[in-house]
């Protein structure tokens, strides 16, 4: 999955227009578009890495066309709690993982 079809789901996913993505990381509406559509090849690290903030994934994440949107949920969970939770409630959360992985 490219980068374009990315911005646009996780875009959607969040229920934002063009616009308001566009004025949360400082660029133009069209820009976004193009961005979206696949007509710009190359954006900039710093756009990257507001996109990526405003998303709450990686640069890495945006970047590499092998990852899908699946794994932008468990990036954006991660990055959410990581540093806020103690390392008993991270025991909990794998707990709870193992439980639900094997049903």
């Amino acid at each position: 999955m490219g980068l374009g079809e990315k911005l646009k789901q996780l875009r959607m996913k969040k229920g934002q227009s063009l616009q308001q993505l566009a004025d949360s990381v400082g660029v133009s509406k069209a820009h976004i578009w193009e961005m979206e559509r696949g007509g710009t090849a190359n954006p900039g690290l710093e756009l990257l890495k507001k996109l990526a903030h405003h998303f709450n994934v990686t640069v890495a994440f945006l970047a590499d066309d092998n990852l899908g949107l699946e794994e932008a949920s468990s990036l954006q969970f991660f990055r959410e709690y990581e540093g806020r939770l103690s390392e008993k409630a991270w025991d909990t959360l794998r707990t709870v993982a193992e439980n639900l992985k094997d049903k």
